[in-house]
């Protein structure tokens, strides 16, 4: 091939694979209100949760975890602190890191979401929903 094709092949490849290989604008797409509600599947038992979380545009975030505990009460976990996101593996999927604090002492994560829409993630098997 010459190289004045061969440039221009390359070109066309790069143009008509250019949206699909975008990387997901993880930290606009996730900045926001979101909530989730239904059972969590821990392995041996699933438990019933509602959570809330806001992700500000800043990097902190608030988080209000409820859930249905051992004796079958709501009981309600609060943290706050750090986010930032990056683009995963995958097109659709952003890496999420938080470091919180709560009444529970420190904690950070390190999760993969996966993206179905600007209104919807799904994290750990559950489809966590844009508040309006």
């Amino acid at each position: 091939m010459s190289r004045p094709v061969s440039l221009l092949f390359a070109a066309g490849m790069i143009c008509a694979a250019g949206p699909s290989l975008a990387a997901i604008d993880c930290v606009g797409t996730l900045t926001g209100e979101w909530a989730t509600k239904g059972e969590f599947d821990m392995g041996f038992v699933k438990v019933k949760v509602e959570n809330h979380d806001s992700f500000n545009p800043d990097g902190s975030f608030k988080a209000v975890r409820r859930f249905v505990n051992q004796e079958g009460k709501w009981e309600q976990q609060d943290s706050s602190g750090k986010w930032s996101a990056k683009p995963g593996a995958r097109q659709t999927e952003c890496v999420v890191e938080m470091a919180s604090s709560s009444e529970f002492g420190t904690a950070s994560s390190r999760t993969t979401v996966t993206v179905l829409n600007k209104d919807r993630f799904r994290w750990m098997g559950m489809d966590v929903k844009r508040v309006k």
